[in-house]
């Protein structure tokens, strides 16, 4: 550093350089840990999406009238939503982060309906998954126990 009768010359130039790049940084640094955070969370629901599936999938194999019950746990921030009805809304389970959809997943391998109200699902959560048919169209029917 030079001084001059005023003082340092080049302190306040590299204060200015190091003010610079921290407001750059913060913000992508921000952003990163946010997306982080959403496909953490993606993971997680999609973890219990597959277990309600797969207990749609059995109680659709065993046949109309047998249930079964799965228990989710969503992380905290999250919901997931089965809105059921009769489109393609109705195959669907929807998952949100903070507001946000992260994702959607439909039933279709085999092809199922959620035959339910629209239920949302925050934290944990006991499920009843019951087979039935209706107009010869498989469904299953999900409630909260």
């Amino acid at each position: 550093m030079r001084l001059n009768r005023k003082g340092v010359i080049d302190l306040p130039v590299r204060l200015m350089i190091v003010v610079l790049i921290v407001c750059i940084s913060v913000p992508l640094l921000t952003a990163a840990v946010e997306h982080g955070e959403s496909n953490n969370a993606a993971l997680s629901m999609n973890k219990e999406a597959d277990k309600i599936f797969n207990a749609a999938a059995a109680v659709h194999y065993s046949g109309e009238g047998s249930s079964r019950t799965v228990s989710v746990d969503i992380p905290g921030g999250c919901e997931m939503i089965i809105p059921g009805g009769s489109g393609s809304d109705g195959y669907s389970l929807h998952m949100i982060f903070k507001g946000k959809d992260v994702g959607v997943r439909y039933m279709d391998n085999p092809p199922i309906r959620f035959d339910t109200d629209r239920i949302t699902i925050t934290n944990s959560a006991m499920l009843l998954i019951t087979a039935g048919v209706i107009d010869d169209v498989p469904v299953v029917r999900v409630s909260v126990v």
